[in-house]
């Protein structure tokens, strides 16, 4: 059996990802309309300040000189690694600046430090200053920090949270939410025969919500999850969690497992190992492999869900040209949501919630996604089958919403 290792987390779940169409720099298309609708200036809601009204200077760093401003709201002196990602992230939205035009948007970065307090200061101080939206915060108790402030003056905030419970009416999350990319994996699998599925998860809040995920799609397309196990973090926790379900597995026609790290291996190395033949089942995952050894034996062959890599590749390879440094797939959310409203806002009238909930959705490097009504994000995700050690797109990601995957 394999010696156990804790699996590698990308932020929100795959970390564990604009066109109705976002520009980016002419370096990419979408056959995706932009679908915002034309205004006329009105903006369906009560923003604090009118963008023709004098305004008083704004607290913090400053990115551009339009008409209209926006907060990004960031944990720059977080503890941890939040000052790391916070830093990806303003420069992301650096870059996104550059590509839609300096002149497009007034971009006020304040810091939060990373804590509820400094999140509801931050989000109340830009609306002070006239905000027509706010970008950020990261965290989602800093989500629901700055809430109430933006909902009492319906100014509109898109968050980097992949807490779907921190979304709600006005509140976006531009993440990576792990109940898509569950959907997207076992919607594929029902639709190339799988209808019994085992699932292997992680204990904790990852392992329930891809549970609950994985119920509601099965039902969803006629199939069934006939069983659960949970391990932890160690060898003898597999093994049990592997044994408790060897019969359901046998009768089974795929095994899911959407942890990363070394999780994958282990858990399909486990099974052979204990008697257990895997060789006719599908094994499923999530993007959370891509912190896996996709080069090991036991993975070959299977298929998991993620965003469209070629972009993600395209946009950190211009990431690293301006910055010197490879970013985090979270800072692609805050490029393009930077880009989104800047494309909105050149329709004057500030940035409003209607545009933001247009059903035709966006396109950006991290892929096709919509926000809804509710706060939450659809995203169009990409199927891919292991082989030789790499992933290989094998159903490709939507370009428009409203057809199947």
């Amino acid at each position: 059996m394999k010696l156990w290792t804790m699996p590698g987390r990308r932020a929100g779940f795959l970390t564990g990802a604009l066109a109705a169409l976002l520009a980016l720099g002419g370096c990419m298309g979408s056959d995706v309309p932009y679908g915002v609708p034309q205004t006329n200036g009105q903006s369906g809601f009560n923003q604090p300040f009118a963008d023709n009204a004098p305004r008083q200077p704004a607290t913090g760093e400053v990115i551009g000189s339009g008409d209209t401003r926006v907060a990004l709201l960031l944990p720059l002196t977080g503890e941890g690694n939040a000052s790391r990602i916070a830093a990806e992230l303003k420069n992301a939205a650096l870059l996104a600046m550059d590509d839609s035009g300096m002149q497009t948007l007034e971009l006020v970065v304040k810091d939060t430090g990373g804590t509820t307090e400094g999140a509801t200061a931050a989000a109340t101080q830009a609306l002070t200053e006239g905000a027509s939206a706010v970008l950020g915060p990261l965290f989602s108790a800093n989500v629901r920090a700055a809430t109430p402030a933006l909902q009492a003056t319906q100014t509109p905030m898109i968050a980097f949270s992949s807490d779907r419970a921190a979304a709600s009416p006005g509140v976006y999350l531009n993440s990576f939410l792990p109940q898509g990319v569950v959907n997207r994996t076992l919607t594929y699998a029902a639709g190339q025969g799988v209808r019994s599925v085992v699932a292997i998860l992680p204990e904790g809040a990852a392992g329930d919500l891809a549970e609950a995920e994985a119920r509601r799609t099965m039902q969803q397309t006629g199939g069934e999850l006939t069983a659960v196990a949970r391990y932890a973090y160690d060898n003898m926790s597999v093994y049990e969690a592997v044994q408790s379900v060897a019969d359901a597995v046998r009768s089974a026609d795929a095994v899911f497992i959407p942890d990363g790290g070394s999780s994958p291996a282990t858990i399909v190395t486990t099974m052979t190992e204990t008697g257990i033949d895997v060789s006719n089942k599908k094994i499923l995952g999530t993007g959370q492999w891509t912190s896996a050894n996709l080069a090991d034996p036991a993975l070959q062959g299977a298929w998991f869900a993620d965003t469209d890599q070629a972009r993600v590749n395209t946009y950190k390879q211009r990431y690293q040209a301006r910055f010197g440094a490879e970013p985090s797939l979270t800072s692609a959310l805050a490029y393009d949501t930077v880009v989104l409203v800047a494309n909105i806002a050149k329709g004057g009238g500030g940035v409003q919630r209607h545009a933001l909930e247009t059903p035709v959705g966006f396109n950006g490097y991290t892929g096709l996604f919509r926000f809804n009504g509710d706060g939450t994000t659809e995203r169009g995700y990409a199927v891919y089958e292991v082989r030789e050690g790499r992933p290989q797109v094998i159903d490709a990601a939507p370009t428009r919403f409203g057809g199947s995957f």
